[in-house]
């Protein structure tokens, strides 16, 4: 029986305490990173919503400036057949003006599917990004509870090794205590 004895045991155990300490900090940190990973990746949501927001003001400005060239077009082709004394209402002036409105309209449709296929595409995108951002929370949470089990098995040890060593310095009879306060 011996200072020694009792200062060895309680060293033991603090020291499993501050293994269990050091896990719970350990998991904190890996959440803490996980969650920053997770904000990183959470911005490629932001870049596609502005991304998809310049696609549809790209489509406007794309009709308005081709809707113009259109009408300035038309109006050069009724000028011209016009002035020339030529009928508009029927043969070939109708024929060209019917084929260009059909040709101008096609051109409005590729481009409202082109950017339609580009939204989905940035669409795609964010929900990409939420899911790579959940996985890097769960992996920050499952490194987390890595830690902390690391933490509560060293505790358990050490406590349980203290326990050891205090049953084989015969600590737990009561002769022990007396021997040693006496």
């Amino acid at each position: 029986m011996s200072w020694w004895q009792i200062a060895s045991v309680g060293l033991g155990i603090y020291g499993a305490y501050q293994n269990k300490r050091a896990g719970d900090n350990a998991a904190a940190f890996a959440r803490a990173i996980g969650q920053e990973n997770a904000k990183i990746i959470e911005r490629d949501i932001d870049i596609a919503d502005r991304q998809i927001e310049i696609l549809g003001r790209n489509l406007e400005t794309s009709n308005r400036r081709k809707t113009s060239l259109f009408e300035e077009f038309q109006g050069r082709g009724r000028s011209i057949y016009g002035g020339g004394g030529i009928e508009l209402s029927r043969g070939a002036p109708v024929s060209v003006a019917l084929r260009s409105a059909a040709e101008f309209e096609y051109e409005l449709e590729v481009d409202a599917y082109n950017t339609s296929i580009a939204i989905l595409e940035q669409e795609d995108r964010k929900v990409e990004a939420r899911m790579r951002a959940n996985v890097s929370r769960m992996g920050g949470q499952a490194q987390a509870s890595a830690y902390k089990a690391q933490g509560t098995t060293a505790l358990l040890t050490g406590i349980g090794a203290g326990i050891g060593q205090a049953g084989d310095y015969d600590m737990f009879t009561k002769s022990y205590w007396q021997n040693f306060f006496t």
